[in-house]
């Protein structure tokens, strides 16, 4: 859900550096994979939740806790929270606002990288992959584009790396219930 979620929103910051007709298109082709994402996110859950009943109902327990809930990853998020709002304003009060969405990108992808260590190694390629859409945006606003396709690069790669975990997620987990 998470993936679905944000990778809506990094394709709409992302597309809004794109020409206005290509915008509409990329928009509304986010907004139908997220929205598949989110909507296969849905069924999994109610599946899920339904087969932990069953297995406490049977002695079986169920799995307790999530990762949403540990000490580590309020942790994170807050540090998160913290570096994106440091490095906006750092970048608003020094004139380079233009590159507010690469650092996004890039401390997501640290998130993701602490993510990996602390909970699951798939997070590690999410991470990777966040971090290079940082990476590539700077690249090109430094080779002299302007704010629009750093925007553009840097939200959309964004975008499709969420989409990918997310959907690989969906799917995967769908093969996983009907065993």
């Amino acid at each position: 859900m998470v993936a679905g979620g944000f990778g809506i929103a990094w394709t709409l910051w992302g597309a809004s550096g794109l020409a206005r007709g290509l915008a509409v298109t990329v928009r509304v082709g986010g907004i139908v994979i997220g929205a598949g994402i989110l909507a296969g996110s849905v069924v999994l859950q109610r599946r899920a939740r339904r087969a932990t009943r069953v297995g406490r109902w049977a002695g079986t327990g169920g799995r307790s806790g999530s990762m949403f809930s540990s000490r580590g990853y309020r942790l994170v998020v807050a540090v998160e929270v913290i570096a994106l709002l440091a490095g906006a304003a750092l970048l608003g009060a020094t004139g380079h606002s233009e590159y507010t969405i690469a650092w996004f990108a890039a401390v997501v992808g640290m998130h993701f990288l602490a993510f990996g260590r602390l909970f699951l190694t798939g997070f590690y390629w999410l991470g990777a992959a966040l971090l290079a859409a940082g990476v590539a945006g700077a690249i090109v606003g430094l080779a002299g584009a302007g704010s629009d396709a750093i925007r553009a690069v840097s939200g959309l790669i964004a975008a499709a790396s969420l989409f990918a975990a997310g959907g690989w997620t969906v799917m995967v987990s769908r093969a996983g219930l009907r065993d």
